[in-house]
């Protein structure tokens, strides 16, 4: 496949969130390695920083386990609007439990410090994977695309535009899961009061100075997934209908490929109205084209017991399986439409699954296929 060369050589801001009204070398929060904050938190060391604030692992000493903290800077710690906007963004975080979405715990205030408490991710971000050069089999690739499109399915089935869905802002977790985090460009239904985003990863509408939609987060699903599926980020050319995007596959490429290649170009369509509605829809997209690989796990089992109904029910509940797991709050769950024979038909999906090592996935299958209780 051809590797892009947009942005080589640029300077980092290009992967940094930026938010309008933001300047760089605001002062820092001046915390160092071994203070406590809050007479709990032991800092450790600094792991990211941003236009508002600066994230820091650190030690739990009540619980005995490493945490992220996420605080603000102190100039923007003075401003009453910051701290709404803290709260906000917590708020948010938490109205997703699942799985591929980073948890936040809680916000709070101590020794001068507005701060949130958050999951801490030990094996860097999708940007330093990325970033790293290492050939990776096409498995662990879709495994990756998997995790990025549950996540984000699950944020948008709560209403929610992430706005800033960039590798830098999915994380890997210490058992390899990856999570997308940061919330803080987030907006709700018409919430339009924060505006800002990524450069590399700003989809143009939102660069034209429009409104942004779930569809903006798919155009930006659509570059981590050009990169992470044909190494490198997208190209772009002319022709009669403007600029589009140039095709990443290559010339005899196989019929996943080109599966692949079309989602892609798909969801970074200039106009929003031509691509996919919201995440979901990728990810239904992305099962298919899984169930379609002629060497895949999905095709061959599609092949045998029960044949087309076993892909059928697959498909069907593809997007059900990225997003096993997820608790919305404030919504009522559906009755749960499954009979014990697809459930025995998933859990024998699940048990081949196991067997060939992938137990993550297994794992949701088996979950899904569970009973559900009323709550």
């Amino acid at each position: 496949m051809p590797k892009s060369s947009n942005f080589h050589g640029n300077p980092p801001e290009l992967d940094r969130t930026i938010e309008l009204e933001s300047v760089f070398g605001r002062p820092s929060v001046g915390l160092e390695a071994g203070e406590v904050l809050a007479a709990r938190y032991q800092i450790e060391a600094t792991i990211g920083e941003g236009g508002s604030g600066q994230v820091f692992r650190a030690w739990d000493r009540v619980l005995g386990e490493p945490i992220a903290l996420k605080i603000l800077r102190p100039d923007r710690a003075r401003e009453k609007t910051w701290i709404k906007r803290l709260a906000r963004e917590v708020r948010v975080a938490r109205a997703i439990r699942h799985a591929n979405v980073c948890r936040v715990f809680d916000l709070a205030h101590a020794d001068g410090h507005w701060f949130v408490s958050m999951e801490l991710a030990t094996g860097g971000t999708l940007r330093d994977t990325l970033r790293s050069g290492q050939a990776r089999p096409m498995v662990e690739r879709l495994a990756d695309a998997r995790a990025i499109c549950a996540g984000l399915a699950a944020i948008h089935l709560v209403g929610i535009t992430h706005r800033d869905v960039t590798p830098q802002n999915v994380l890997r977790m210490t058992d390899g899961r990856l999570v997308l985090s940061d919330f803080g460009l987030a907006s709700e239904g018409a919430d339009t009061t924060i505006e800002g985003g990524t450069p590399r990863y700003m989809p143009p509408e939102t660069a034209m100075g429009h409104r942004s939609d779930q569809r903006s987060d798919v155009w930006q699903l659509g570059s981590i997934l050009h990169e992470l599926l044909f190494d490198g980020r997208p190209e772009w050319e002319s022709d009669s209908k403007g600029i589009v995007l140039r095709p990443p596959s290559a010339p005899g490429a196989s019929s996943f490929e080109e599966d692949l290649a079309r989602l892609c170009g798909d969801c970074l369509a200039q106009n929003p109205a031509d691509r996919p509605a919201t995440a979901v829809e990728v990810a239904a997209r992305l099962a298919e084209a899984e169930v379609a690989r002629p060497h895949g796990v999905l095709a061959r089992l599609a092949g045998t017991r029960r044949g087309i109904a076993m892909a059928g029910l697959l498909v069907g509940l593809a997007a059900g399986m990225f997003l096993a797991g997820a608790t919305i709050r404030h919504r009522t769950r559906p009755r749960d439409p499954m009979g014990d024979d697809d459930r025995r038909l998933l859990r024998s999906v699940a048990d081949t699954l196991d067997a060939e090592g992938r137990h993550e996935e297994a794992g949701s299958l088996n979950r899904l296929s569970s009973p559900r209780v009323s709550e």
